[in-house]
């Protein structure tokens, strides 16, 4: 197993080794020690980290194709928490249905103004 020497360099910045195995990076901090008198010295071991990739969707909406808002809308200052949930008006059962909605008897939202 790879493993990385961390150390100062002779001005102070950090500087790093990599090594093939443990041994060669114990020698290499023994040399720092003894033949350069570097202290400062760490050695970390290199192993593989296993990935996963998971998709993941991002929705955006072109500059200039936003829809306009109605006036109505425009006037409740969304979101904030002087909105009361009693000034929001449910739409239509007819109009939830035909817009794709639930019937009803069933949840007319996600949870944010549930009734």
């Amino acid at each position: 197993m790879e493993h990385v020497v961390f150390f100062p360099g002779h001005d102070g910045t950090p500087a790093f080794r990599r090594v093939a195995t443990l041994e060669d990076a114990v020698r290499l901090v023994e040399h720092l020690r003894n033949v350069e008198n570097v202290a400062e010295v760490s050695v970390h071991a290199l192993a593989e980290v296993p990935l996963a990739f998971k998709t993941w969707y991002r929705v955006e909406v072109p500059a200039g194709q936003a829809p306009e808002l109605p006036a109505q809308v425009g006037a409740v200052d969304l979101p904030g928490p002087s909105v009361a949930a009693d000034e929001l008006v449910p739409p239509e059962p007819a109009a939830a249905l035909a817009s794709g909605g639930r019937p009803a008897d069933g949840p007319s939202s996600l949870g944010f103004f549930a009734s």
